[in-house]
């Protein structure tokens, strides 16, 4: 059976996260979730979705529906 992962980088868009020395949340855990994913499909052959890809913002609520519908769907 696959493993399936949902990965929230959180933030995003108009919600950079913390700010300081240059940096934004925002773009750090959108690459560190990136990276993560590719990873886990790698090395252990999981199916790995993120909330958000590109900087845009993704409400809360939209967050927990994309999981829990993940969690519905057959593995293919």
């Amino acid at each position: 059976m696959t493993k399936k992962i949902m990965i929230d980088p959180g933030h995003g868009g108009h919600d950079p996260g913390a700010v300081a020395n240059g940096l934004k949340e925002k773009d750090l855990v959108l690459t560190i979730a990136k990276k993560t994913k590719v990873i886990l499909e790698k090395l252990y052959g999981a199916t790995v979705k993120l909330t958000r890809s590109t900087d845009v913002y993704v409400d809360l609520s939209q967050r927990a529906r994309l999981a829990n519908n993940l969690s519905r769907r057959p593995s293919v």
